[in-house]
């Protein structure tokens, strides 16, 4: 422990020696021997008055002896962090001076290299609002093993509310382990520091549900939106920016020791956490309502490391946007190994100008210390030198839990607030530990599956291809949902997949060739619809169809779909029902869907009824057994 006695005699021989090097100059001397006597004093009044206090709530540390020199020292080496920071880009102030760049933070944005270790992450969180009553909560956070976290909550203006459809529970599997695709949603790097694209096309559960069911689904409704978020501020560094008044007094509260700070050491560099506040405009669908507009603003947080929920007892995380454009961002933490209660935070005002959170009352001891989270707050906080006084008021609330088997439980408030009475909106976070067991099985993901490289597809020029065939599990020659039947048949231990084969794009352009007067028909119905050439595009689109309709299929296709029928079922095919599928090159997006569109016919029997589907120009077909 460096407390006691041992504190006092370091502290000690450090004035001595300087006293022995500089002590021979009168103005020196006198200055040093002024600065022991205060020390001097220091030590005796803290030997014998000061003792450490009993901690609050049994367990937020209270300010004890040394507390001020401790604060002293953390102070000065937070000051050196801050000098020594890399640079955003974002705009100097008083309270963020423009500092010297070590390495372009833009690389932060982009997917960062997962540790291997479990408790590694890579975690994109982002929210936006409007003041008429729209809010939208977003988060993927990518997890050793093709695993991730999403969070998904939407609050329409009119009072309806869709989340995730896993929820309570976060956990998403097999995703592809590079990205931030997790769920149906995707979050797109598109200028560093400055763009970003967030889409999804899928289903939501509309709702509320807060306790897991895994035989009812309730009402899944599909909801499809895509937004460009735009930065209007630079970021605030949790490694750099935080206030170092703040910092320093919450870590001169502990007990000090060499393992203590050696820990604390490793945990400032476990994890690298930064936020930017920005705009998002996109378009939002509802089932089969019509397109919306929207303008939100909110923050994107991005957080990568190592996060060991052990270390966490409780956090609050409040973010607002005012009607006058400030926003804010205030979190109070508890580590009881590290700082048993700790805050920061800033607020960004309308001319652009950002304060540090220098004090505030935000305490995590009076909000749902005993019981759930209150619905209704207010505290004050010291931003730079403005005095700010702050309520919040909980308009909607969802629980998540996050973690290893359920290790933390979640509140996601979104709020009503107002700084010194301007009103805003946002969203609060309490974090809480979870003592409870986890209801939803824990589950691996699958091996990975990839659709073939260019360079190694050799047979992409057939007219058709058997899912056995690697070339098969191409998108780009047999369409979507024939690839991905073909990926699927790898996996004849998981799943079972009927015998089948798909018509390559190969073959319908060597159809088009065999059909010149229906190449130009379709040349001329993508020149009317990319704006080209004028006309009526549905009355175009008609007299294709009926162009292809009537058009006979290729001898060439026709034998090379004879002997891959005949060598998948020998002579028996000719009894057998048949599905004939759609299988089109980019027919499904992260921003378009187009499945549906095409048909799919069942029961087929017959080499007549198939060469009939095959010239309808409805599909691109991919061809299977039914009866397996």
């Amino acid at each position: 422990m460096l407390c006691g006695h041992q504190e006092v005699s370091g502290w000690s021989s450090t004035l001595f020696t300087l006293y022995a090097v500089f002590g021979r100059h009168p103005i020196v001397n006198m200055l040093l021997q002024a600065v022991f006597v205060l020390f001097l004093s220091y030590v005796i009044y803290n030997l014998l008055y000061v003792r450490q206090f009993s901690a609050s709530c049994g367990k937020y540390k209270q300010p004890g002896q040394w507390y001020f020199i401790k604060r002293v020292i953390v102070y000065l080496n937070c000051l050196v962090r801050t000098w020594t920071r890399p640079d955003d880009g974002g705009k100097p102030s008083a309270d963020r001076p423009r500092l010297k760049s070590e390495f372009p933070i833009a690389q932060n944005e982009f997917p960062q290299l997962l540790q291997s270790h479990p408790s590694a992450l890579d975690s994109v969180y982002m929210n936006g609002v409007d003041s008429h009553g729209n809010t939208l909560v977003a988060k993927i956070s990518r997890r050793p093993g093709r695993t991730a976290e999403v969070w998904l909550m939407l609050r329409l203006a009119d009072g309806r509310y869709f989340h995730f459809p896993r929820f309570p529970d976060t956990s998403v599997y097999n995703t592809d382990g590079k990205s931030y695709t997790a769920g149906g949603l995707q979050f797109t790097v598109l200028q560093p520091m400055l763009k970003w694209r967030i889409c999804f096309n899928g289903l939501l559960r509309a709702g509320q549900r807060d306790k897991w069911n895994g035989e009812d689904e309730g009402k899944l409704v599909h909801v499809q939106f895509a937004f460009v978020w735009t930065a209007f501020t630079g970021s605030f560094s949790n490694n750099f920016d935080i206030d170092a008044s703040t910092l320093s007094d919450a870590i001169a509260r502990e007990t000090w020791s060499l393992a203590y700070l050696d820990a604390l050491a490793k945990f400032s560099h476990a994890l690298q956490r930064y936020e930017v506040w920005g705009g998002y405009l996109g378009t939002i669908t509802i089932a089969e309502e019509p397109e919306r507009e929207l303008l939100l603003r909110g923050v994107k947080d991005h957080t990568w490391g190592k996060l060991d929920w052990d270390l966490f007892d409780r956090y609050i995380i409040n973010w607002a946007y005012l009607e006058d454009g400030t926003v804010y961002s205030i979190a109070a933490v508890s580590l009881p190994r590290m700082m048993s209660h700790f805050v920061y935070g800033y607020v960004t005002f309308p001319s652009g100008q950002r304060s540090v959170i220098k004090k505030t009352d935000l305490h995590l001891s009076c909000l749902g210390e005993f019981t759930d989270p209150p619905k209704k707050f207010c505290f004050n906080v010291l931003a730079g030198e403005v005095n700010c006084y702050i309520t919040t008021h909980q308009k909607q609330e969802q629980i998540l839990y996050s973690g290893n088997g359920w290790s933390v439980k979640i509140h996601e408030q979104l709020t009503d607030v107002t700084l010194n009475g301007v009103r805003g909106w946002g969203v609060t976070q309490y974090m809480y530990r979870h003592g409870g067991d986890c209801p939803v099985p824990q589950q691996r993901s699958l091996p990975l599956l990839h659709e073939p490289a260019a360079a190694d597809i050799k047979t992409a020029r057939l007219l058709v291809l058997p899912f056995r065939d690697p070339a098969c599990a191409s998108s780009q020659v047999v369409g979507g949902k024939g690839s991905q039947l073909a990926l699927l048949s790898q996996m004849k231990e998981n799943f079972i997949v009927p015998n089948g084969f798909c018509l390559t794009v190969a073959s319908y352009k060597h159809h088009l060739q065999d059909n010149a007067s229906l190449e130009a028909a379709i040349q001329h119905l993508q020149d009317v619809a990319y704006g080209k050439q004028e006309g009526d595009l549905q009355a175009l689109s008609k007299a294709v169809m009926a162009q292809f309709s009537a058009t006979k299929l290729s001898l060439s296709i026709e034998a090379a779909v004879l002997r891959e029928l005949n060598a998948l079922f020998d002579n028996e095919w000719q009894h057998k029902p048949f599905a004939v599928r759609s299988s089109a090159v980019g027919e499904d997006g992260a921003e378009a869907s187009f499945a549906g569109q095409m048909e799919t016919f069942l029961g087929v029997i017959g080499i007549s009824e198939v060469w009939g589907l095959f010239v309808t120009g409805k599909m691109t077909a991919s061809f299977m057994q039914l009866d397996k």
